[in-house]
Protein backbone atom coordinates (compact mmCIF):
# COMPACT_ATOMS: atom_id res chain seq x y z
CA UNK A 1 0.00 0.00 0.00
CA UNK A 2 2.76 2.80 1.14
CA UNK A 3 4.82 1.69 -2.24
CA UNK A 4 1.31 2.14 -4.26
CA UNK A 5 0.93 5.46 -2.16
CA UNK A 6 4.30 6.84 -3.05
CA UNK A 7 4.07 6.25 -6.61
CA UNK A 8 0.85 8.07 -6.86
CA UNK A 9 2.10 10.90 -4.58
CA UNK A 10 4.81 11.09 -6.86
CA UNK A 11 3.27 10.82 -10.59
CA UNK A 12 -0.14 11.33 -9.35
CA UNK A 13 -0.88 14.76 -11.19
CA UNK A 14 0.40 13.95 -14.58
CA UNK A 15 -1.61 10.28 -14.28
CA UNK A 16 -4.95 12.11 -13.31
CA UNK A 17 -4.27 14.97 -16.04
CA UNK A 18 -3.18 12.32 -18.91
CA UNK A 19 -6.56 9.71 -18.00
CA UNK A 20 -9.29 12.88 -17.56
CA UNK A 21 -8.01 14.57 -20.36
CA UNK A 22 -8.10 11.41 -23.03
CA UNK A 23 -11.14 10.20 -21.59
CA UNK A 24 -13.20 13.64 -22.52
CA UNK A 25 -11.81 13.37 -25.87
CA UNK A 26 -13.69 9.96 -26.21
CA UNK A 27 -11.27 6.83 -25.35
CA UNK A 28 -13.35 4.64 -22.60
CA UNK A 29 -10.19 5.27 -19.33
CA UNK A 30 -11.38 4.54 -16.31
CA UNK A 31 -10.47 8.12 -14.71
CA UNK A 32 -13.15 8.34 -12.71
CA UNK A 33 -12.64 5.22 -10.38
CA UNK A 34 -8.97 6.84 -10.61
CA UNK A 35 -9.94 9.86 -8.89
CA UNK A 36 -11.64 7.77 -6.38
CA UNK A 37 -8.36 6.30 -5.75
CA UNK A 38 -6.90 9.46 -5.36
CA UNK A 39 -9.58 10.95 -2.88
CA UNK A 40 -8.91 7.78 -0.79
CA UNK A 41 -5.24 8.01 -0.51
CA UNK A 42 -6.00 11.84 0.39
CA UNK A 43 -7.57 10.98 3.56
CA UNK A 44 -3.64 10.28 5.34
CA UNK A 45 -2.44 13.06 3.36
CA UNK A 46 -0.89 11.30 1.19
CA UNK A 47 -1.53 13.28 -1.80
CA UNK A 48 -3.64 16.46 -2.21
CA UNK A 49 -7.04 16.18 -2.90
CA UNK A 50 -7.22 19.96 -3.78
CA UNK A 51 -4.56 19.57 -6.34
CA UNK A 52 -6.09 16.12 -7.59
CA UNK A 53 -9.69 18.22 -7.69
CA UNK A 54 -7.77 21.35 -9.92
CA UNK A 55 -6.11 18.89 -12.04
CA UNK A 56 -8.73 16.74 -12.88
CA UNK A 57 -11.29 20.00 -13.59
CA UNK A 58 -8.79 21.61 -15.89
CA UNK A 59 -7.94 18.78 -17.14
CA UNK A 60 -11.74 18.09 -17.94
CA UNK A 61 -12.17 21.91 -19.14
CA UNK A 62 -9.58 21.57 -21.45
CA UNK A 63 -11.18 18.66 -23.62
CA UNK A 64 -14.45 20.24 -23.37
CA UNK A 65 -12.53 23.17 -24.85
CA UNK A 66 -11.31 20.94 -27.46
CA UNK A 67 -14.55 19.30 -28.85
CA UNK A 68 -16.27 22.68 -28.63
CA UNK A 69 -14.12 23.79 -31.17
CA UNK A 70 -13.99 20.91 -33.23
CA UNK A 71 -17.62 20.86 -33.59
CA UNK A 72 -17.35 24.70 -34.15
CA UNK A 73 -15.28 23.68 -36.97
CA UNK A 74 -16.62 20.80 -38.31
CA UNK A 75 -19.95 20.80 -37.42
CA UNK A 76 -22.18 17.79 -36.72
CA UNK A 77 -20.46 15.29 -38.66
CA UNK A 78 -17.78 15.16 -36.88
CA UNK A 79 -20.31 13.54 -34.19
CA UNK A 80 -19.81 10.26 -36.41
CA UNK A 81 -16.22 10.35 -35.89
CA UNK A 82 -16.16 10.64 -32.30
CA UNK A 83 -18.56 7.98 -32.13
CA UNK A 84 -16.10 5.92 -33.56
CA UNK A 85 -13.18 7.16 -31.72
CA UNK A 86 -14.85 6.00 -28.37
CA UNK A 87 -16.70 3.06 -29.71
CA UNK A 88 -20.39 4.09 -28.96
CA UNK A 89 -23.46 2.96 -30.72
CA UNK A 90 -24.35 5.24 -33.52
CA UNK A 91 -27.37 6.02 -31.47
CA UNK A 92 -26.17 8.01 -29.03
CA UNK A 93 -25.03 11.04 -31.37
CA UNK A 94 -28.83 11.10 -32.03
CA UNK A 95 -29.70 10.70 -28.24
CA UNK A 96 -27.15 13.21 -27.35
CA UNK A 97 -29.13 15.94 -29.96
CA UNK A 98 -32.55 15.04 -28.68
CA UNK A 99 -31.21 15.79 -25.16
CA UNK A 100 -29.87 19.11 -26.35
CA UNK A 101 -32.66 20.06 -27.84
CA UNK A 102 -34.56 19.32 -24.34
CA UNK A 103 -32.42 20.81 -22.07
CA UNK A 104 -30.23 22.99 -23.94
CA UNK A 105 -26.78 24.05 -22.55
CA UNK A 106 -28.25 22.58 -19.45
CA UNK A 107 -26.87 19.41 -20.58
CA UNK A 108 -23.43 20.32 -20.05
CA UNK A 109 -23.96 19.93 -16.44
CA UNK A 110 -24.97 16.31 -16.14
CA UNK A 111 -23.18 15.07 -19.36
CA UNK A 112 -19.91 14.48 -18.02
CA UNK A 113 -21.92 11.98 -15.48
CA UNK A 114 -22.97 10.06 -18.72
CA UNK A 115 -21.07 7.81 -20.89
CA UNK A 116 -20.30 8.76 -24.52
CA UNK A 117 -22.62 12.08 -24.06
CA UNK A 118 -19.60 13.87 -22.17
CA UNK A 119 -17.93 13.39 -25.23
CA UNK A 120 -20.44 14.53 -27.67
CA UNK A 121 -22.19 16.84 -25.86
CA UNK A 122 -19.79 19.83 -26.03
CA UNK A 123 -19.20 18.56 -29.79
CA UNK A 124 -22.99 19.24 -30.38
CA UNK A 125 -22.70 22.66 -28.55
CA UNK A 126 -19.67 24.04 -30.85
CA UNK A 127 -21.97 22.47 -33.90
CA UNK A 128 -24.86 24.53 -32.88
CA UNK A 129 -22.42 28.10 -32.38
CA UNK A 130 -23.32 28.09 -28.48
CA UNK A 131 -22.05 31.11 -27.65
CA UNK A 132 -18.70 30.29 -26.36
CA UNK A 133 -19.03 32.53 -22.32
CA UNK A 134 -22.59 30.75 -21.67
CA UNK A 135 -20.72 27.36 -22.65
CA UNK A 136 -17.55 27.72 -20.25
CA UNK A 137 -20.23 29.21 -17.61
CA UNK A 138 -22.18 25.20 -17.94
CA UNK A 139 -18.80 23.12 -18.71
CA UNK A 140 -16.83 24.67 -15.90
CA UNK A 141 -20.27 23.71 -13.19
CA UNK A 142 -20.38 20.30 -14.75
CA UNK A 143 -16.48 19.57 -14.70
CA UNK A 144 -16.91 20.85 -11.47
CA UNK A 145 -19.92 18.63 -10.63
CA UNK A 146 -17.75 15.26 -11.99
CA UNK A 147 -14.76 16.06 -10.22
CA UNK A 148 -16.03 16.69 -7.48
CA UNK A 149 -18.09 13.64 -6.88
CA UNK A 150 -15.12 10.99 -7.62
CA UNK A 151 -13.23 12.44 -4.95
CA UNK A 152 -15.87 12.87 -2.50
CA UNK A 153 -16.73 9.06 -3.16
CA UNK A 154 -13.07 8.46 -2.44
CA UNK A 155 -12.77 10.70 0.54
CA UNK A 156 -15.82 8.83 2.55
CA UNK A 157 -15.53 5.12 1.56
CA UNK A 158 -11.53 5.52 1.75
CA UNK A 159 -11.31 2.72 3.97
CA UNK A 160 -13.15 0.21 1.59
CA UNK A 161 -11.24 1.51 -1.27
CA UNK A 162 -7.59 1.24 1.10
CA UNK A 163 -8.62 -2.03 1.93
CA UNK A 164 -9.41 -3.33 -1.84
CA UNK A 165 -5.87 -1.61 -3.00
CA UNK A 166 -3.88 -3.62 -0.58
CA UNK A 167 -5.55 -6.63 -1.21
CA UNK A 168 -4.55 -6.02 -4.60
CA UNK A 169 -1.26 -5.18 -3.76
CA UNK A 170 -0.67 -8.21 -1.67
CA UNK A 171 -1.99 -10.56 -4.68
CA UNK A 172 0.75 -8.80 -7.09
CA UNK A 173 0.65 -10.60 -10.69
CA UNK A 174 -2.81 -12.01 -10.26
CA UNK A 175 -3.99 -9.30 -9.61
CA UNK A 176 -2.78 -7.36 -12.47
CA UNK A 177 -3.86 -10.28 -14.59
CA UNK A 178 -7.30 -9.54 -12.96
CA UNK A 179 -7.72 -5.99 -13.60
CA UNK A 180 -6.26 -6.37 -16.86
CA UNK A 181 -8.87 -8.77 -18.02
CA UNK A 182 -11.80 -7.23 -16.83
CA UNK A 183 -10.54 -4.05 -19.06
CA UNK A 184 -10.26 -6.33 -21.91
CA UNK A 185 -13.79 -7.35 -21.74
CA UNK A 186 -15.26 -3.65 -20.48
CA UNK A 187 -13.51 -2.62 -24.40
CA UNK A 188 -14.72 -5.71 -26.22
CA UNK A 189 -18.22 -5.09 -24.72
CA UNK A 190 -17.34 -1.56 -26.44
CA UNK A 191 -16.27 -2.86 -29.65
CA UNK A 192 -19.39 -5.37 -29.91
CA UNK A 193 -22.06 -2.87 -28.75
CA UNK A 194 -20.25 -0.38 -31.64
CA UNK A 195 -20.41 -2.92 -34.45
CA UNK A 196 -23.86 -4.22 -33.85
CA UNK A 197 -25.07 -0.52 -34.21
CA UNK A 198 -22.88 0.09 -37.22
CA UNK A 199 -24.76 -3.22 -38.32
CA UNK A 200 -28.48 -1.81 -37.37
CA UNK A 201 -27.52 1.31 -39.18
CA UNK A 202 -26.31 -0.49 -42.18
Amino acid sequence: MDALAGLFGEYGLPLVFAAVFLEQLGPPIPSGPLLMVAGALATDGQVSWPSITGVSWLACMLGNVALYIVGRRYGRQAMGALCRFSMAPNSRANKTEMRFERWGPGLLIVAELIPGVRTLAPTLAGADKLRPVVFLIYSALGAALWTGLYVSIGLVFHSQIREVLAFLERSGKIAIVLVAAAIAAYLIVKWWRRRRSVKASA
